[in-house]
């Protein structure tokens, strides 16, 4: 009888995967909780103001692009302060303001109330999630970041289509009570991650620059990361490659209903089945983007697909509604292909060789890419497809495979110097 001995075991050689941290899964519980009831805000939030409260249009886009730039400005300044001053601490707070807000928006019947409100909501909403991002990343290696940053993203995607569907009943229902009783489930929401984010041990508060006082923002902290040259490049690139979410929520289908014979569900399925996609693929993708080289590859394969997706977006009003659905819906998975590829490419090179001290920092400096692309998405990209129809994609796709080339050159050429 043949034995077989551990030499001769092929996955005897393979290293066990090491378990995760318990605090890592309770920032996992957070992140998809929590996003649970983002999607169903986000969802309803401006048809209740503008067609329950009876807040005109123009000035809701005013109140977000207000929140927006906040959140942006803020970002920095926010991540300086969870670094020295607890991310435990500042996860927590992060939390108490998002239900705050919410109560707000159950109170609001004026333009100044509801601009309070949608405010602190955005800006503690990108504050959370860079903190959130923090927490994990600090309590595994570097090897590890930037798979836990997939599965924090595919928490994310989940909680918000679930969102989604909630946001979609309510709005089927279309009562005033419907729509409060999502915002005040919200702040109850907020609450219990608060309490889950304050059960987090203590340790999670003592990470912090060994050079400074305690209580006090050392000087020059909060532009550290901003010193990063690769984390600034980064961002800027990845702040390009993201339009790819407003591609998604807005041009899109607009584009749709505007300039094709789409039947109407397509944007509905577009939406769900990125939400699928990003699901399966995305932390597996990112488990193998473990050097510059593969950081390299996968910013080259998401500008050919998001160009590629671009393309058939641009040449849907050619055909009827089959060739229209068709074309979108393969632009689909080229899309959320070069979304899936984007991301691991961007994490790693802006992420993994963080310092342990300014990981607040350097997650919310990357996270100001987001509030960019969305300002950008409606701003330029948005009247530029519209305006300019299937060469509009062309440039839009050109411009978000440019940034992904850069990547690439920073990948291939190690760029950047750390912040000293």
């Amino acid at each position: 009888m043949n034995v077989m001995t551990r030499a001769d075991d092929p996955a005897a050689g393979r290293p066990t995967p090491e378990p995760l941290p318990p605090q890592v899964r309770r920032v996992y519980a957070v992140q998809l909780i929590s996003a649970v009831t983002d999607g169903a805000v986000l969802a309803t939030v401006v048809l209740y103001f503008s067609t329950r409260v009876g807040l005109p249009a123009a000035s809701i886009g005013l109140v977000l692009a207000l929140a927006a730039v906040c959140a942006l400005v803020s970002a920095p300044l926010l991540g300086a302060a969870a670094d020295r001053f607890g991310r435990r601490r500042a996860a927590v707070a992060h939390s108490l303001l998002i239900g705050a807000a919410l109560v707000v928006y159950l109170c609001a019947g004026e333009l100044w109330t509801y601009a309070v409100g949608a405010v602190v909501f955005v800006v503690a909403q990108a504050g959370a999630g860079a903190v959130r991002h923090a927490l994990v990343a600090s309590c595994v290696g570097a090897e590890r970041r930037v798979r836990v940053r997939a599965h924090m993203h595919s928490l994310l995607n989940a909680g918000l289509g679930a969102g989604a569907v909630v946001g979609a009943v309510v709005l089927a229902v279309g009562t005033p009570a419907a729509f409060l009783s999502v915002y005040a489930c919200g702040a109850v929401v907020a609450l219990a991650c608060a309490v889950l984010l304050y059960g987090l041990p203590a340790e999670a508060d003592r990470i912090g620059p060994r050079e400074s006082r305690p209580g006090v923002l050392p000087r020059g902290a909060r532009v550290r990361a901003l010193r990063d040259l690769r984390l600034v490049t980064v961002t800027g690139a990845s702040a390009l490659l993201q339009l790819f979410m407003p591609v998604l929520s807005v041009i899109l289908p607009l584009w749709l209903s505007v300039r094709t014979e789409a039947p109407a569900w397509v944007a509905a399925v577009a939406l769900g089945l990125n939400t699928v996609q990003v699901l399966v693929l995305q932390t597996p993708w990112a488990t193998r983007v473990r050097t510059d080289t593969g950081a390299a590859v996968s910013a080259s394969v998401a500008g050919g697909a998001l160009f590629l997706a671009c393309a058939l977006f641009g040449a849907a009003p050619l055909g009827g509604p089959v060739v229209a659905a068709s074309l979108v819906l393969a632009g689909i998975v080229l899309l959320t292909t070069g979304e899936v590829a984007a991301g691991p490419a961007a994490w790693h090179l802006a992420l993994r060789r963080a310092p342990d001290d300014l990981q607040t920092q350097y997650q919310a400096v990357f996270g100001m890419a987001g509030s960019v692309a969305r300002i950008l998405g409606s701003a330029l990209a948005l009247p530029l497809v519209l305006a300019a129809g299937a060469q509009g994609w062309w440039v839009l796709g050109a411009v978000m495979a440019s940034a992904a080339g850069v990547l690439a050159l920073v990948a291939l050429r190690g760029g950047g110097r750390r912040a000293r």
